[in-house]
């Protein structure tokens, strides 16, 4: 599959504590992280201390109101499990992003933090816990698109990523929601495997989920999807489904075959599919 580059200009450019740096083009447009509109989907690996591996999906999810500002929600599912859930919401302005996480347990969302800052320059520093981080250089990376983004390096990173990199639009190497933490260094590691916009691969480095996992259920399907109601579900050995909100939270739970959405207002739902044996599949549904 084929993997990222840097494009390096060859003039002008300077060394600044031993690191290379490249000019940037100042006219290319910024690619935001969080817009407004329009879907997005990060594939992550994470790999645990305990010889533990798992895929984190992550996507945003609709628009939120907090404390009178708006966000968006980023939705998560860990592999082929049952959770399916929300995991912060996210907003940005002046290419700064600001994160609150959902805390499961309290049920609510946490105080504000800035996640991620794209207006750094080559020295500059940046917070993370009770350290920091300095940026190293900033590069030019082509996309599987052939549109070209800028990502910053910085000195230090964790896990099997040598050093924490940021790519416009995207977010961490390490996965949208696991940017270097100094706290989390020995736990586990964490690797963006696949990036996509609108359902077109945007960057990847890695086998993508699509790639890696079979569905438990051969001939599940869901139709129609969209819908404007009733939703049909097709697969072997059914024995419950489940209607989750974009919370994960269930508003519907039935044994029939045949769903009636007409009493859920219009938007993103996912539809959890228990069969016999115990296995769980969950797939997203939108009731127009």
């Amino acid at each position: 599959m084929k993997k990222i580059f840097l494009l390096w200009l060859v003039l002008p450019f300077c060394v600044m504590d031993g690191v290379l740096a490249q000019p940037i083009d100042a006219t290319r447009k910024y690619v935001p992280l969080v817009p407004e509109t329009g879907a997005k989907q990060w594939d992550t690996r994470r790999d645990f201390i305990w010889e533990y591996s798992d895929y984190q999906l992550c996507w945003f999810g609709d628009n939120i109101e907090l404390d009178g500002v708006m966000y968006r929600t980023m939705m998560s599912m860990l592999g082929n499990s049952s959770y399916v859930g929300v995991q912060g919401a996210f907003r940005e302005e002046d290419k700064k992003v600001y994160v609150r996480f959902w805390s499961p347990g309290l049920q609510y969302f946490m105080e504000e933090m800035l996640y991620y800052d794209f207006g750094l320059q080559v020295g500059d520093t940046f917070p993370v816990g009770d350290s920091e981080i300095t940026v190293d250089s900033i590069v030019e990376v082509t996309m599987e698109d052939g549109s070209v983004r800028n990502a910053i390096v910085f000195n230090y990173g964790w896990g099997g990523n040598e050093q924490e990199t940021w790519i416009e639009g995207i977010g961490s190497l390490a996965g949208i929601t696991h940017r270097y933490d100094p706290e989390l260094v020995g736990s586990f590691f964490s690797h963006l495997q696949c990036y996509f916009e609108d359902d077109n691969l945007i960057w990847t480095d890695g086998e993508c989920w699509d790639d890696t996992e079979e569905n438990l259920f051969e001939s599940i399907s869901l139709h129609p999807n969209p819908t404007n109601g009733i939703l049909y579900v097709e697969a072997e050995n059914l024995q419950k489904v489940e209607v989750l909100n974009l919370l994960g939270q269930k508003v519907q739970s039935q044994g029939g075959s045949t769903i009636d959405l007409s009493g859920l207002g219009n938007g993103v739902y996912f539809v959890k599919v228990t069969d016999e044996e115990g296995r769980v599949e969950v797939r997203k549904v939108v009731k127009e």
